[in-house]
């Protein structure tokens, strides 16, 4: 009996590790309308080469790569929630404009390259390897390394 139980009990671990992600790679017009008209606007131009649905614990996000290196991010909704120009500087507009005003007034040589929303703010990476955070209106919190 223990073993009937320890092997329905790995059936349905098995199962929903089988059902917790799923990945599936897809067209670029298949992302959602706030994620292509953000990828229009911030990268006009930019080649989308690789586009992906991944369901992840029921929720569902969209991971893209462009053909100059930036991986962004986006929720089911298609609102970004990461973005990463992996060899240049975010494009203007993306962080706030309290975040752009302070890393400028502040990092004077620094240019940030990536962005995360967090849980009730945002994470910016800068030149220099630092890691800046902000709460959710842009106001500056901690630097870390």
């Amino acid at each position: 009996m223990k073993r009937l139980v320890s092997l329905a009990a790995a059936l349905f671990a098995g199962i929903f590790m089988l059902m917790g992600c799923e990945e599936t790679k897809i067209r670029s017009e298949k992302l959602p309308e706030p994620a292509k008209a953000f990828i229009t606007q911030y990268f006009p131009g930019t080649e989308v080469v690789f586009a992906e649905r991944e369901r992840d614990n029921g929720t569902r996000h969209y991971n893209v790569r462009l053909a100059e290196g930036t991986e962004i991010d986006f929720d089911s909704d298609g609102n970004w929630t990461s973005v990463d120009c992996e060899y240049s500087t975010l494009p203007s507009g993306i962080l706030l404009p309290a975040m752009e005003t302070y890393i400028s007034e502040n990092y004077d040589t620094a240019e940030a390259y990536k962005v995360e929303k967090e849980s009730g703010g945002y994470e910016v990476g800068i030149t220099g390897g630092l890691e800046l955070i902000f709460n959710a209106s842009g106001e500056f919190i901690r630097e870390s390394r």
